[in-house]
């Protein structure tokens, strides 16, 4: 590796100190300056890279724009780490794996990596692509949100590339803004994919040791923030939060990192519509449950969530991508598609809907008839009770006797007094669990509904039974109703009611 200090104007080549004019162009070189605060620029690596200029820096490592050394028009993008972590072997590693990662992928939007090499004082580096353009985490600071249209075309396009390192066996584990780039058009960017600096290959279902926590925490799942063992559904809830902030202009949680991991696993981030009333409510419902806390509440590959966000891009399909996986993991963990598979596109908006305007419609009418049904369903457990206390009463006193005015004062009291406290129950569940997810809001809704009209249903249908029974089989006046068959009436209709939420939510 040798610093030339020399540098042409006009081209940007490097060359040595006795150099006086560009061999390429005659353009008379003048001293590099950069040289003297980085001496990596103008050397030249493996005798193929003649390094450039700086174009980035993280906190572990730097950038560097570099040349062909005999392929003058092809431009590379070097990312070399610092003295003092080239020195620490887990780090090593992680930089390693990170070429490895994306080298096994041949897809338009995961940046191409072209080598992995070191320095000869041994700093490792990756020769990638070279990309002009912008990262998205730096529009977003630039521009705070972005179009629906628009957002929705990047993370679709994220969408396809995470599918891609799924069905290759690789879960990124990073995705954020920063780690989104656009380059081309920019009303038209393509999105390339970065750093796969902590992803991880499937091997037997495990991604992650128990008790290890790596990610950024505003775009991080709730099972990777309390150190769980992961799998590839992280990268979906990590999309829908990239999709989150960029429509929103917020992250989905901010604040100190211990604060933002402790909202990660406690709280729901504040609903899309809330911040913005322009998004839909369809889109609001692709989101959230995207970002669900539990991995089976979200959408299970990557492919349902381009599908859903499909609908609302006004460009259409994506680019044919022409996927290639070049290095498929020996093992697939459980859940993540085998190479070359892709899942079926979801049917429905977010699994809860045939149509935008039918999911949008059910999301906007999910809270007040969440409201309408509960009241309906407190009135009818009361009614129930009462039924049933007051029936047991006259069976207590014989036959033909009826009860007192005290006691049906007592019953009624009675049966207010213990609802309360299950009924301030559900509110609290709701309003801390439900009304502030759309998705939830739905499927409360659909559940209270399905279970009440179970229950009034087996009610009504279990009396004109014994109405049959009693003025068919044992010929009894039509009119009486022993209150022995009314108390079984009531326990059929709350078993009933109490069947539909013991079924699990079928997410679609």
């Amino acid at each position: 590796m040798q610093a030339l200090p020399r540098v042409c104007p006009a081209c940007g080549g490097r060359y040595p100190q006795s150099f006086k004019v560009c061999p390429h162009d005659a353009t008379p070189l003048d001293d590099a300056r950069d040289s003297v605060i980085d001496p990596l620029i103008g050397a030249t690596l493996a005798d193929s890279y003649q390094v450039v200029r700086v174009i980035g820096e993280g906190g572990m490592g730097r950038v560097y724009e570099a040349r062909h050394t005999r392929l003058h028009n092809k431009r590379f993008a070097i990312k070399m780490l610092l003295d003092e972590y080239a020195r620490q072997t887990d780090v090593v590693a992680r930089f390693q794996r990170e070429a490895e990662s994306a080298s096994g992928i041949a897809h338009p939007n995961i940046v191409g990596v072209y080598d992995v090499h070191r320095t000869e004082d041994g700093r490792p580096y990756i020769v990638g692509e070279y990309l002009d353009g912008e990262e998205l985490g730096a529009m977003l600071d630039r521009v705070e949100k972005l179009e629906t249209g628009f957002a929705v075309r990047i993370v679709r396009q994220v969408c396809s590339a995470l599918e891609a390192a799924h069905n290759a066996g690789v879960v990124h584990r990073d995705m954020k803004p920063e780690n989104v780039f656009l380059v081309g058009p920019p009303a038209a960017p393509l999105a390339k994919i970065l750093d796969f600096g902590i992803s991880k290959q499937a091997s037997n279902g495990t991604l992650t040791q128990t008790g290890m926590v790596m990610g950024t925490p505003s775009y991080m799942a709730p099972e990777q923030a309390r150190g769980a063992k992961v799998d590839h559904r992280v990268d979906i809830y990590a999309a829908g939060a990239i999709l989150y902030r960029a429509l929103t202009g917020e992250k989905p949680f901010d604040g100190e990192p211990a604060e933002i991991l402790t909202a990660v696993l406690t709280e729901e981030p504040p609903r899309p519509r809330q911040l913005d009333p322009s998004i839909s409510e369809a889109l609001e419902l692709v989101i959230q449950r995207a970002m669900a806390k539990e991995p089976g509440d979200r959408y299970q590959h990557m492919a349902e969530l381009e599908a859903a966000l499909a609908r609302f891009d006004p460009l259409g399909p994506l680019p044919s991508q022409g996927t290639t996986v070049l290095a498929p993991a020996p093992n697939t963990a459980p859940g993540l598609a085998k190479p070359g598979d892709r899942t079926l596109p979801a049917s429905s908006v977010a699994g809860l809907g045939w149509s935008i305007e039918e999911a949008s419609r059910e999301a906007r009418l999910a809270r007040p008839l969440l409201v309408v049904l509960s009241i309906v369903a407190y009135l009818w457990a009361i009614a129930g009770v009462v039924a049933v206390l007051a029936d047991c009463l006259r069976l207590a006193h014989g036959k033909g006797s009826t009860i007192s005015s005290t006691e049906s004062v007592l019953v009624v009291a009675g049966t207010l007094l213990a609802t309360v406290t299950p009924a301030l129950l559900w509110v609290r569940h709701v309003a801390r669990r439900v009304w502030t997810n759309s998705v939830r809001s739905v499927q409360q809704a659909r559940r209270l509904k399905t279970s009440l009209v179970a229950s009034v249903a087996a009610y009504g249908l279990g009396a004109l039974l014994v109405h049959v029974f009693e003025g068919v089989v044992q010929r009894s006046p039509m009119d009486h109703t022993t209150s022995a068959w009314s108390i079984l009436l009531v326990v059929l209709a709350l078993i009933a009611g109490a069947v539909p939420w013991l079924i699990p939510v079928r997410r679609g």
